[in-house]
């Protein structure tokens, strides 16, 4: 099997990991708050890559600073922007912004090199925008500006993108070493605003069976979100490239819906359908040269 297809492979699996993690995740937050949830679950995949492997990797220092920084944007940074950003802006404001995210990769790339891609690329990218528009929105056309919490999202974003480039330059890495410490390195820079919030912890008004949820939930965000799909994803930026591979968030919301129907049985309607079709179009058109 060649690289690019095992690196597609590798994106489609994290994408259907990522899809279901929204369940998890708002079922935490009727517990827990924001930070506590992100470093506990970090945590839980640092101990566990550890226990995978113990071995050192030889970094230059400018590859140390590289795996310390990738830790704080693609850690720390996009889930500290983008939980605070839920609690000023909507849910709809904030999946919209996320789908940004391939096309303002897209156009950092060509600013950093300094040369425009081909125009079928952002033709593409601009389809499959607009379909995941339509999958969100789901015809509702009602966007609420919420200036603080959707700039805050805008933070998520760009922290995305360039924790992308980073992984992008560790290509020539063992990828399981590197996503080990970058988590460790983001779980770190998550633990001060951990501790400032467990000083309103009180677990003794969990009942046994919120425990388990909460336990089952923290296990799935930090063994499954975390650890295998962080590793993957980092894989296949190696494997596809970073763009092939930032193009599989517009996947994200075709998963989520896709669970809705099979788990809820809510049935897609014929805005799901279009948004559905375009957004396989987008990204057909966006790799195929």
């Amino acid at each position: 099997m060649e690289d690019r297809t095992k690196g597609i492979l590798y994106m489609l699996m994290v994408v259907a990991i990522w899809g279901f993690s929204f369940v998890a995740t708002k079922v935490l937050l009727d517990y827990l708050d924001p930070a506590i949830i992100a470093f506990t679950r970090f945590f839980i995949a640092t101990v566990l890559l550890f226990a995978i492997c113990r071995k050192r990797e030889s970094y230059s220092r400018n590859e140390v600073k590289y795996v310390a920084i990738a830790g704080f944007l693609g850690i720390t940074c996009y889930y500290m922007f983008e939980n605070v950003a839920l609690t000023f802006t909507t849910a709809t404001n904030s999946s919209l912004i996320s789908a940004t995210v391939p096309v303002l990769f897209l156009f950092t790339v060509d600013a950093l090199r300094r040369k425009f891609s081909i125009p079928i690329k952002y033709f593409g990218a601009f389809i499959a925008f607009v379909g995941v528009g339509l999958l969100i929105l789901n015809g509702k056309f009602n966007l609420d500006l919420n200036p603080l919490g959707d700039f805050l999202m805008f933070g998520s974003v760009f922290s995305w993108v360039f924790y992308t480039l980073i992984i992008d330059r560790m290509g020539s890495k063992n990828m399981l070493i590197v996503s080990r410490d970058l988590t460790l390195s983001g779980t770190i820079f998550l633990l001060p605003f951990a501790l400032f919030e467990a000083q309103n912890l009180k677990i003794d008004i969990f009942s046994q069976n919120d425990l388990m949820v909460v336990i089952a939930a923290l296990i799935y965000l930090g063994v499954f979100c975390s650890a295998f799909a962080f590793l993957f994803w980092n894989k296949a930026i190696h494997l596809a490239g970073s763009g092939t591979t930032t193009n599989g968030i517009y996947l994200l919301p075709l998963i989520t819906i896709l669970g809705d129907s099979i788990i809820i049985g809510n049935v897609p309607n014929i805005y799901v359908i279009i948004g559905a079709v375009l957004v396989l179009a987008g990204v057909y058109l966006s790799e195929r040269n």
